[in-house]
């Protein structure tokens, strides 16, 4: 959550640490390196697994209809173009200077209860299909997954239905030729099989309309129509906004592109500790920040600011882990606090989504304010 100099930041750290003026410099910028290149970027990977564990294990949360509603989506992280990168994240041009490289990311994140549940960052050429089979093997049972029309395909489907979970696509029109012939039919909503290597797995396609006057083609595992009409499926679509929403405060809140290292492992450090203390963020305050915004009845419904919490998680993190012993009291002071910043939920807002290019300027270190 960098948005000073490394520097600037290291000496405000241990001034908050031992009480101290902060221009007494106790470590060097260089001295975190050194030290850093020596812990492995498992450390932070293994904490963030094992916090968002134990928060499912131990404590209640919102589901739907008994499903953990995880959406899975892709992204593109730029990195500072060096042999190390290069190795390890292939070789790939983002600007006409060459400065950046590409690095393909995935998060499975809870839509409902606003975790991100694993994350992988690999080559850019490694597809997002492939990230998401790899987050299947730790997600465990007991999911309903959510994806957009780029995940599509028989092999995924295979995997998809191998791992014992539920899931909601929307499809392409041209996904495969069981979805064009439905596409083509009277059929609104409806159970087909899909053929994959010989086997045929059981789906349920249906046609939405959307409020644009568009048709929308959804592919789901949930057979009891009852239940899940298909205007429950298009609700159940739309939470998958939420995925999205989570990579605008990595990208813009927490600034994760903004690496201070520029090895692999240090890049992977930042990657999972930021994922860390995002998860910490939203599993220690924001459910309580959201019952006391909505305690009194108001105009609207208000939910917690995400950026205005992540910034006192950050303001309060030395005191939060170094003096164990006022823990509860400076989590609650932080739930007071951030609680009268809630910002309210205005229903059916529509947005213009521009087109943007593939090669965007990368606001690195240059651009970070050293103040």
């Amino acid at each position: 959550m960098l948005n000073k100099r490394s520097q600037s930041e290291i000496d405000s750290f241990f001034s908050k640490l031992f009480n101290i003026p902060e221009e007494i410099r106790h470590a060097t910028s260089s001295s975190l390196t050194q030290c850093r290149a020596k812990l492995s970027f498992t450390a932070f990977k293994e904490a963030m697994e094992q916090m968002t564990q134990l928060f499912y294990n131990n404590y209640s949360f919102k589901r739907y209809y008994g499903f953990r509603l995880i959406a899975i989506d892709g992204s593109v992280y730029t990195l500072a173009r060096t042999e190390e990168t290069i190795k390890e994240f292939g070789e790939n041009v983002l600007s006409n200077n060459r400065k950046w490289i590409k690095a393909q990311v995935s998060f499975a994140v809870d839509v409902l209860n606003n975790v991100c549940t694993n994350a992988v960052i690999g080559p850019y050429k490694e597809s997002e299909e492939s990230q998401a089979v790899t987050l299947f093997e730790k997600l465990g049972d007991n999911n309903l997954y959510l994806f957009d029309r780029g995940y599509f395909s028989r092999a995924f489907l295979k995997s998809l239905a191998e791992s014992c979970n539920q899931f909601c696509f929307r499809l392409q029109k041209n996904a495969c030729k069981e979805v064009i012939e439905f596409i083509k039919g009277n059929q609104k909503d409806c159970i087909e099989y899909i053929e994959v290597e010989g086997k045929q797995i059981k789906v349920r396609l249906t046609k939405v309309l959307l409020d644009t006057g568009e048709e929308e083609y959804l592919m789901t595992s949930l057979f009891d129509q009852k239940t899940f009409s298909p205007n429950k499926l298009k609700a159940l679509y739309h939470m998958r906004w939420g995925v999205e929403e989570q990579y605008k405060d990595m990208k813009y809140a927490i600034c994760v592109e903004n690496f201070i290292g520029k090895s692999p492992n240090a890049i992977k450090q930042e990657f999972f500790a930021n994922i860390l203390t995002y998860n910490l963020s939203m599993m220690l305050c924001k459910s309580a920040i959201d019952r006391k915004s909505n305690k009194h009845k108001k105009k609207r419904k208000y939910q917690t600011n995400k950026r205005a919490l992540l910034a006192k998680i950050k303001q309060c993190f030395v005191s939060l882990f170094f003096y164990t012993s006022r823990s509860s009291e400076i989590i609650e002071a932080i739930i007071n606090t951030v609680s009268k910043e809630s910002v309210p939920i205005r229903k059916n807002r529509k947005y213009h989504r521009n087109k943007t290019s593939k090669a965007k300027i990368k606001p690195y270190r240059a651009y970070i304010s050293v103040v």
